[in-house]
Parts: C-alpha cells; sequence; structure tokens
C-alpha cells in the first residue's frame, strides 16, 4: 500500500499537474476563440494571454522535473500530448471562427498537416513503447517546433488587434510566416523522429 501511494505521488507530481493543468485549459481557449464576441479586440487579448499562460506551463513543467528529480515515464508520454492538444485545439478553433477568415485556409492546411505528423510520431511511440517499453520524449527540434507553433498562435491571435486591417501592406505577414515556419519544423522534426526510430516500424524486420 505504502509503494502505491509513492508511486500515485510520483505521477501527480508539481511538473505532471502543471502539465494536466495545460490541457485542462484548452477547452475554455476553444471556447473563447469560437464565440463571436462583440469587443473582439479585448477578447482576443484575454484569449492570447490565457493561451500564452498555457503554453509557459510547458516551460516550467520540464525544467521543474528536471531540476527536482521528478521525470517520469508519464510525464514524458503526456508532456508531448499537451503541446498538441492546445496548439491543434487553438489553430482548429482559429479556423472555425469567422474572426480570423483573413488567415483561415492557411490555418486549416496548416493544421492537416500537424495533425498528419502527430499520428505518425504517437503511432511510433505506441509501436516503441509496446515492443521493448521505449518511451520517445520530445526531441530538442520538437521543442524548437513547439516554441515556433505557440509563437505563431499567439501573433494570429494578436496581430490583428495590433495592426488593424492588417500588418505590412495591409497583409497580415507576420502570422504567414509564423505559420509556415511551424509548418516546415513541424515536417523536419517529424522525418528527424521517423528516421531516428525507423527500426521499430521498418516492414524488413
Amino acid at each position: 500500500m505504502a509503494e502505491k501511494r509513492k508511486n500515485t505521488a510520483r505521477v501527480f507530481n508539481l511538473p505532471n499537474l502543471l502539465t494536466l493543468t495545460r490541457i485542462a485549459m484548452v477547452p475554455p481557449i476553444v471556447i473563447l476563440v469560437l464565440i463571436q464576441w462583440t469587443a473582439k479586440d479585448v477578447m482576443n487579448i484575454i484569449t492570447a494571454a490565457l493561451f500564452i499562460i498555457a503554453a509557459l506551463t510547458d516551460l516550467f513543467d520540464g525544467t521543474i522535473a528536471r531540476n527536482t528529480n521528478q521525470v517520469t515515464d508519464f510525464g514524458k508520454f503526456l508532456d508531448p500530448i499537451a503541446d498538441k492538444m492546445l496548439v491543434l485545439g487553438t489553430l482548429i478553433a482559429i479556423a472555425g471562427s469567422a474572426r480570423f477568415s483573413y488567415v483561415q485556409l492557411l490555418v486549416v492546411i496548416s493544421a492537416i498537416i500537424i495533425l498528419l505528423r502527430e499520428f505518425a510520431i504517437s503511432s511510433i511511440r505506441m509501436v516503441a513503447s509496446n515492443h521493448d517499453g521505449t518511451v520517445i520524449s520530445a526531441n530538442f527540434l520538437g521543442k524548437i517546433k513547439t516554441t515556433v507553433s505557440v509563437a505563431a498562435v499567439a501573433v494570429l491571435l494578436l496581430e490583428e488587434v495590433i495592426f488593424k486591417n492588417g500588418g505590412l501592406f495591409g497583409i497580415h505577414l507576420l502570422s504567414y510566416v509564423l505559420m509556415i515556419a511551424a509548418v516546415l519544423l513541424t515536417v523536419l522534426s517529424g522525418v528527424v523522429y521517423i528516421k531516428k526510430y525507423f527500426s521499430y516500424i521498418d516492414p524488413r524486420r
């Protein structure tokens, strides 16, 4: 019984609770994006603030886990899932919101590419775990991809507030540039993952 309580405490430590908090913040953020508020700019700022706070938990949970020796397989498994839920959930909501019609096509295409990449990597993670118990955590390139994706979503929420009727020459240039960068990094990091762990899905095995 004591061992069971110890394992439960290890799973529900502060880093993992921060990760779970990030997941819990996704539905409110999605709802705020989808509702057509009269005070559009104010709600975009509030939504962006909540999104950034949720994203920052990713920085703190990993730092706390490493510095306090609280790294767990559960945390390594849950952390990338929480990141994808936050970014993809918000992107899909933006794609479905009339407030962001100027960039909807790019957001839809980006969300599809990111989702397909996550399906592929998650499948490899599952195969690796079932094969020999390997837990594939996010690598450095994956973390950069997540950071750029978070920045892209934050800019999508705020660029219309900061630059009325678009930025440079009436185009939301920063939104487009960051979304394209996020997609390119998503594809590149996916290729790196597949190349590194291809042995788990090699059809010649």
